[in-house]
């Protein structure tokens, strides 16, 4: 081969090498730029998964809510019987401050016979109620005029908002009250964007300098001291990711916030985030959101907080558990003085702000009061009947407010009742307690247990027990109920009489063994008498008497035998509640209801409780069974009550079932009706009356509830008749040896002139 030839091959080889350098490169750049190409249509992809999902979930219904349960709201009106401080108390309760300035709602001042209310704003059932300034004057009778401080004119009615109580909310669940945007004050939302997020409104979701920043200074610090997250960040990986700390959370929760900032303006964001934050736990409970925050902290709306409250409450967001107030309070302290040193650099605070708000030590209220304390066995009155009603299912997820008729005062009062009266007793001894407003047919307090903040058992509730002697005015009523063949004065046989019952032999007895012989009917019932009990239930028969508790509101049978007539039937505190309460409210029925109403968040209404009264018996034949019960208050089984409440006209009935078991009292005054029960949940005797045991509870609560004499107007068909102490028979009260008692004068039986 030639040189030239030879030459001529290299330059061919060398022109065809790079020939294919162009080539090569040129594919390289081509598959680079499909896998750029595949990797932005994969994030195109990604990107619109997550806007459907961020959309879908971000626009909807974004939590699950828990109901919110509220108690009674106070009503104020000219004659209530009400002291100043029995105000003060619902006020503090509601967690008002005492201000004498009275700049804001949430506030009252006090002075000689006058309570000025600056009342909060709230919605009720009936609608949207604005914030109002009125004065309370006091009389010696209670209330004697409300004035509206404004228009400086007299009203006739003002209230309170309702109190809450709590929130249904499961166990493990997330717990949390929604609040608008408007509803947050805008020294919190600057202060928060201040200490989170100073750029908020500038960036599109993420901050690249804030994280290169963050950056920096953990570099300069060797650790992690500051965050590089916007708000919008914050509000992504809580709302939507995990906690994890990876390399892909981080990019996600970009990625998220990018959406959010794309799809929703930042006021909306803004909202969600003071909705979605987690701010602590309260035991198994997560707390969400700066509206429950506050509460959970501080006992009172976020609106009424206070420069060094807002503070406090803004800097736990940074880490709830690190910084929590109740158990690290110096760390918390230093927190919150940090967010109030940078409000005052930022003129969010005066100087004399600052100063006075750095100088106040940290105070939060004590775990788990930021809800009312006990109520338990209200609560599970309160559940059961929620189950009971008719509510779109979509509802109950999204903050219904449940209304109840529970008075806290009074639910208090029972409590304590109950405390110091079986704080020297048996250990293992129960109580339960029921009280009404038997007029409305309304439950007012319930107490489940000796412990009453416990939950647990609800002895009021579940409890059925052997209710004694309670059951008598039930058969004395039916007596009376036969107008013509039975009269407060009949006689009746107070002699030894043996029965068969459950296939044993019953000899009845009365407490003391002592038999009387003939016994008018008013004294057997006055007196719980069982013998001549048994005979007049057996002259009426057991059909009658069952027939008696179904009118007067029992709802399900109960098998009936001749020691029933004697109380050997099994009901709860609550069924005795109901059967008193048609006897105290004059013979018209109702059934006993803790929910008053029911609405959606927005304050809709869901459920409206309808008062349907029914009258079992004539008001005639209830006002002689009442006229017995407020003789058995007086002289009879139940006489501790006048000595207890000198002057005070009440009506009652003693209950002890056998061998000293349970021991009962239900009894009534002008306003409440109350059943009480001691026992043990072993059933062994516990060696009290119904007088020794349940009564003296009675008279311990009402001591301190305060009592109200009984109103008792005779019907137009009741009269005072005389009758024979002989013979039981009406006589002229020109007669010797007579008694004077009410009757119905309609039928009343003709008699002999005059019997010696």
């Amino acid at each position: 081969m030639s040189r030239k030839a030879a030459t001529g091959n290299g330059r061919s080889k060398k022109t065809a090498v790079l020939s294919h350098k162009p080539h090569w490169a040129k594919r390289s750049v081509l598959f680079v730029f499909k896998l750029l190409l595949l990797a932005v249509l994969v994030l195109l992809f990604y990107l619109v998964y997550l806007d459907s999902k961020i959309s879908k979930k971000f626009a909807g219904q974004k939590w699950q809510v828990p109901a919110q349960i509220y108690a009674r709201s106070t009503e104020l009106l000219p004659g209530k019987l009400m002291t100043p401080q029995q105000l003060i108390n619902r006020l503090d309760a509601l967690q008002y401050q005492r201000n004498a300035a009275l700049t804001a709602p949430g506030q009252y001042s006090v002075s000689r016979n006058h309570v000025t209310i600056y009342r909060r704003p709230f919605v009720y059932v009936d609608g949207y109620q604005s914030e109002q300034l009125f004065s309370v004057e006091f009389n010696q009778s209670g209330i004697n005029r409300i004035m509206q401080r404004n228009l400086n004119e007299p009203v006739n009615f003002a209230r309170l908002e309702p109190q809450l109580i709590e929130h249904l909310v499961a166990a493990q669940q997330e717990d949390r009250e929604l609040v608008a945007l408007q509803q947050v004050p805008e020294l919190f939302k600057d202060a928060l964007l201040l200490v989170e997020d100073r750029e908020f409104y500038h960036h599109h979701g993420v901050s690249p300098l804030s994280v290169l920043r963050a950056l920096l200074v953990n570099i300069s610090a060797g650790r992690t001291v500051q965050g590089g997250s916007t708000l919008t960040q914050q509000l992504a990986k809580n709302m939507f990711l995990s906690s994890d700390r990876t390399l892909w959370r981080k990019v996600n929760e970009a990625f998220i916030a990018l959406v959010l900032d794309y799809r929703f303006n930042k006021d909306q964001i803004l909202e969600a985030y003071l909705n979605e934050v987690f701010v602590g736990q309260n035991f198994a409970n997560a707390v969400h959101g700066v509206g429950l925050g506050s509460r959970f902290y501080f006992g009172k709306p976020l609106t009424e907080l206070q420069p060094a409250e807002a503070a406090l409450l803004i800097g736990i967001l940074k880490g709830p558990s690190y910084f929590d107030p109740r158990r690290f309070p110096q760390r918390a302290q230093q927190r919150r003085d940090l967010v109030l040193r940078l409000m005052f650099e930022q003129h969010l605070l005066s100087r004399a702000d600052y100063q006075h708000a750095v100088q106040q030590d940290v105070k939060v209220i004590p775990r788990g009061e930021y809800l009312q304390q006990g109520n338990a066995a209200y609560l599970d009155t309160v559940r059961k009947e929620l189950r009971q009603l008719s509510i779109d299912p979509a509802y109950k997820d999204q903050g219904i407010k449940v209304f109840t008729y529970l008075d806290t005062v009074t639910q208090q009062q029972a409590e304590q009742a109950v405390k110091q009266q079986l704080a020297p007793q048996d250990k293992a001894l129960q109580a339960a307690m029921v009280v009404a407003d038997y007029r409305n047919a309304e439950l007012i307090a319930m107490v489940g247990a000796k412990e009453a903040t416990q939950g647990g058992f609800n002895r009021a509730l579940d409890a059925r027990r052997q209710i004694g002697s309670i059951i008598k005015p039930v058969i004395y009523l039916q007596a009376v109920a036969q107008q013509g063949r039975y009269t407060l004065a009949s006689q009746l046989d107070d002699s030894p009489i043996r029965l068969r019952s459950n296939d044993q032999d019953w000899q009845p007895q009365n407490f003391d063994k002592q038999y009387r012989g003939p016994v008018s009917l008013i004294d057997a019932l006055v007196y719980s008498l069982n013998v001549p009990t048994v005979r007049l239930g057996l002259q009426l028969g057991l059909p009658a008497i069952h027939d008696g508790l179904r009118q007067l509101g029992l709802n399900r049978k109960v098998k009936l035998h001749p020691a029933a007539l004697l109380g050997a039937v099994e009901l709860s505190p609550l069924e005795v509640t109901q059967l008193y309460q048609t006897i105290a409210n004059k013979g018209l029925h109702q059934q006993l209801s803790s929910l008053f109403a029911v609405t959606d968040h927005n304050g809709h209404p869901l459920y409206q409780r309808q008062h349907q009264l029914t009258r079992r018996y004539q008001e005639a034949e209830i006002y002689l069974l009442q006229y017995a019960l407020i003789q058995a208050a007086e002289k009879g089984t139940a006489r501790a009550l006048a000595t207890a409440f000198p002057g005070i006209k009440l009506a009652g009935k003693t209950g002890t079932s056998s061998d000293y078991r349970d021991s009962w009292f239900s009894g009534f005054d002008q306003d409440s009706l109350t059943t009480v029960w001691l026992g043990r949940d072993d059933n062994k005797p516990i060696g009290l009356t119904g007088a020794s045991g349940a009564l003296a509870l009675f008279s311990q609560f009402y001591s301190s509830k305060g009592a109200n004499s009984l109103i008792t107007a005779m019907p137009e068909q009741v009269s005072l008749q005389a009758f024979s102490l002989k013979t039981g028979y009406a006589v002229s009260q020109s007669c010797l040896n007579i008694l004077l008692l009410p009757a119905i004068s309609v039928e009343m039986p003709a008699g002999p002139e005059c019997i010696n």
